[in-house]
């Protein structure tokens, strides 16, 4: 049997991508902030506003946020998803795309603690799936971001995940992400494209795990579904304030798409393993951080990329 997900090679355009649902949650928080009574918060010293308890439904499969005023980072979300296959804590990898670590380090060292892969591409992957597979009803296939060890004096980089948990209802894999803070245009622009891959990539591994098995009644029928995303600070600081006016107030925006085309990951002897995509994307990321022209690279080329791994 084949699903049908897993076939198809188009993603329906029809469907509201996460442009218009980011724009809508940048109206939501700043409509909070003006109806709040207390305008107090200033985390660090720092001008924010913020809505208590955000939450907003997103397309697995059109998960990029991309703006006139501010166009998504095709660069950068290359450099994180290579990072992040690479399960490695130290930032001179992810420095080549963003300066943006190099403050957060832990003391002492140069590494951060959020490397989202070091923190489930593991035995954590393994138990989402292999709980799916033993029950498709369960309510146990979550993994953990955040971690009793990241509670520390000096830490300035604790970890915003808290969790995801992934169940399966009516045939259809749901992912839901709870996050303790969001910083909407530092972390939810490429948090949601990370999930989403990371969605996908727990639906092809229970989903092949499941045939290799025997499957079940209507497995025919397993499809991707919806991806919850909730926070429970969602907010942007001063320096985004005018950013987000000029996307509220008219700015337009397009629907990009972002379905892999081949699985990510596979099991081999009982473990998870990359796959041979996987291992070329990274091989390919890694070729270009290591050319004398990385820096001439400009976003198109890094969309490109992107692009032969994923229907866009």
């Amino acid at each position: 049997m084949n699903s049908p997900k897993l076939m198809t090679k188009e993603i329906d355009k029809t469907l509201d991508g996460f442009s218009r649902v980011f724009k809508e949650n940048l109206k939501d928080v700043s409509n909070s902030y003006m109806l709040s009574n207390d305008k107090s918060s200033t985390p660090r010293g720092l001008k924010v506003k913020e809505k208590i308890f955000g939450q907003m439904t997103i397309n697995p499969l059109r998960p990029i946020a991309d703006f006139q005023a501010r166009p998504f980072n095709w660069k950068y979300f290359a450099g994180e998803l290579a990072w992040y296959l690479k399960k490695d804590r130290d930032i001179n990898y992810i420095n080549n795309f963003s300066s943006f670590w190099k403050g957060i380090t832990n003391p002492g060292t140069n590494e951060i603690n959020s490397n989202y892969g070091s923190l489930v591409f593991n035995e954590q992957l393994e138990w989402v799936v292999n709980s799916l597979v033993k029950d498709r009803d369960s309510r146990q296939a979550i993994m953990f971001f955040n971690k009793p060890e990241f509670q520390f004096e000096g830490n300035k980089d604790f970890v915003c995940t808290m969790y995801a948990n992934f169940f399966i209802r009516d045939n259809k894999l749901h992912m839901k992400v709870q996050m303790r803070s969001n910083d909407m245009f530092y972390g939810l622009t490429f948090d949601a494209p990370f999930f989403s891959v990371l969605h996908q990539i727990v639906y092809h591994l229970v989903w092949s795990q499941r045939m290799k098995n025997g499957g079940y009644e209507n497995d025919e029928v397993l499809e991707l579904g919806n991806y919850y995303h909730f926070a429970d600070n969602l907010h942007f600081y001063e320096r985004h304030f005018d950013l987000a006016d000029k996307i509220i107030y008219g700015d337009t925006y397009n629907n990009y798409g972002l379905k892999l085309k081949y699985p990510w990951f596979h099991f081999e002897d009982g473990k998870i393993e990359m796959t041979v995509e996987s291992m070329t994307f990274l091989k390919e990321v890694d070729m270009y951080v290591n050319s004398t022209t990385f820096k001439d690279l400009n976003q198109d080329h890094w969309k490109g990329v992107i692009e032969d791994y994923f229907i866009i």
